[in-house]
């Protein structure tokens, strides 16, 4: 071999070690750099993750609150007012059986009153939750259960009948209703039973007399009837 081949040879083994040793310093850098960088990545993504997560009422030095003090216990139509106040808050949620029906803001008054529906038949679930968006608070508040009904209360007379002619002054009205129902007889509250019976005493005056029975529910229903009752002397 010539000594200028030796000299190729030599330059070529070198040229191998070189590109070697940078193969291997590239791949240490992959392996140690770019894992740290990997992980930085990983831990900034799931710190993105949990800033959207945060839940209100972080700060301990902020003083609010809400109250609902207009909300009826029970009510013959779908739709309610839910009236209320609020310190320091400026946007409220009203919320029916768990559900978000309507959205408020309040730019001038603490005082909130808004309609909201549909209820549903029996009993039912209202509450609001008060919001303030520059605080990053929320407050919710009581939960009011409110009694929906729109059909008039069962009435019924078992005595005296309609028309009846009578020889004695006082003659007893005896019926049923539903519970919790209140019964009126001319214009006097009658004691209803647990059960829904009622009796009172009725005293007559010489001819015609009229009497009228009144049943109301505690949503506001009601169910009128009128007896002609004639009271003759013996």
């Amino acid at each position: 071999m010539s000594r200028l081949e030796q000299q190729q040879k030599k330059q070529f083994t070198v040229n191998i070690i070189f590109v070697v040793l940078v193969l291997l310093t590239v791949i240490v850098l992959i392996f140690t750099v770019g894992l740290k960088i990997l992980l930085n990545t990983s831990v900034f993504v799931a710190h993105l993750s949990e800033d959207k997560t945060i839940p209100l009422n972080k700060n301990q030095n902020f003083i609010g609150g809400v109250d609902i003090d207009s909300i009826p216990v029970a009510t013959n139509s779908s739709q309610i007012f839910v009236g209320g106040s609020v310190i320091n808050f400026n946007e409220i949620e009203f919320y029916l059986n768990d559900d978000l029906v309507k959205e408020t803001s309040l730019l001038s008054s603490d005082n909130f009153s808004e309609e909201i529906g549909d209820l549903k038949k029996g009993d039912n679930k209202v509450y609001v939750i008060a919001k303030s968006r520059d605080q990053n608070e929320e407050k919710k508040s009581k939960v009011f259960a409110v009694f929906y009904k729109s059909e008039k209360p069962k009435l019924e007379i078992k005595e005296p009948q309609d028309g009846l002619k009578t020889n004695k002054q006082e003659v007893k009205v005896t019926g049923s209703t539903d519970k919790e129902t209140y019964i009126k007889i001319n214009d006097l509250p009658v004691v209803v039973e647990a059960q829904g019976i009622f009796q009172t005493l009725i005293k007559l005056k010489e001819g015609e007399n009229k009497i009228f029975i009144i049943a109301q529910d505690i949503a506001g229903n009601s169910e009128e009837k009128i007896l002609t009752l004639i009271y003759e002397k013996e």
